[in-house]
């Protein structure tokens, strides 16, 4: 945690090594989903096999959430930017028809739930803590409406939760079948990464405020988003053994929100005249 500070305000002082005038603070919503897993897929046990009904899926469906997120955007050249932000998101899905899954064989899973339930209507709630790197290119700068394409990469801890829907039986004590990171679980966030891109605009609303819209697609280095932990069976030497599948998981977000542009330093800049940087996207002149 100590070396991701560290790095974090490395990368906030960068920008001012040269004289940055204008700063860009964004505030914005969200809402995000778990498109799919991929990777090497689980091999069911034969024992999970049994008893999962013939219409299962793994797949879940996912449903809408809401997320929040802020970013300080600092100008890299004319036409890229460079962005630091702090994100909050909040991803859910279900399956009515979901099969036995493996990890519910193995020691991790808590032995004292009865089989039947395993196959009952299943939901996952995961929160992802997000402190992401933005590079911003936009193509039109010096327009009211901006497009612009992003890179990002980002530093991720999850917590996650895998319940039933409702109950199967009302003498049921404990719905939740897999929990990490919550107040449900011994253990901490699970770390991870992940990186993407993604499209979008800035509208002006006037010199000093803007409607920001994007979207972004990344992959992240972690199987837990749907709740369920990977395993894929294997035998060796006539032995049936069950061992950890480490997936990736492709997610989606779209957020919208407002930029607000604050002018600091001595208001020379690289320009003249008390001018605000030409360069700058949200070019402006000094009142």
């Amino acid at each position: 945690m100590r070396k991701l500070v560290f790095i974090f305000m490395l990368l906030l002082a960068a920008p001012f090594s040269v004289q940055a005038q204008l700063i860009g603070f964004r505030l914005a919503a969200n809402s995000g989903m778990l498109i799919s897993e991929f990777g090497t897929s689980d091999v069911p046990h034969p024992d999970a096999l049994f008893v999962s009904p013939a219409t299962s899926s793994e797949k879940f469906t996912p449903q809408l959430s809401a997320g929040v997120e802020g970013e300080i955007l600092f100008q890299v050249t004319e036409k890229t930017y460079f962005g630091v932000e702090f994100d909050y998101s909040h991803l859910k899905g279900f399956n009515d028809d979901p099969p036995y899954f493996n990890y519910f064989l193995t020691p991790y899973f808590s032995p004292h739930y009865q089989d039947e339930f395993m196959i009952s209507p299943l939901e996952y709630n995961t929160r992802l803590f997000n402190l992401a790197v933005n590079y911003k290119y936009y193509f039109m700068p010096d327009k009211t409406f901006t497009p612009f394409v992003k890179l990002t990469g980002v530093v991720v801890f999850v917590r996650t939760d895998l319940s039933y829907r409702e109950l199967p039986d009302p003498d049921l004590e404990w719905d939740v079948l897999y929990s990490r990171g919550t107040k449900n679980s011994e253990q901490d966030s699970w770390p991870a990464f992940h990186f993407g891109g993604g499209i979008g605009f800035d509208y002006a609303i006037s010199d000093r405020l803007l409607f920001e819209v994007d979207g972004t697609c990344t992959v992240l280095n972690s199987g837990i988003i749907d709740g369920v932990p990977n395993f894929t069976y294997v035998q060796e030497e006539g032995v049936d053994l069950l061992r950890y599948n480490r997936r990736l998981s492709l997610t989606t977000q779209i957020s919208a929100g407002l930029v607000y542009l604050f002018e600091i330093g001595d208001g020379r800049g690289r320009g003249s005249g008390g001018r605000v940087d030409p360069n700058l996207p949200f070019y402006r002149n000094k009142n």
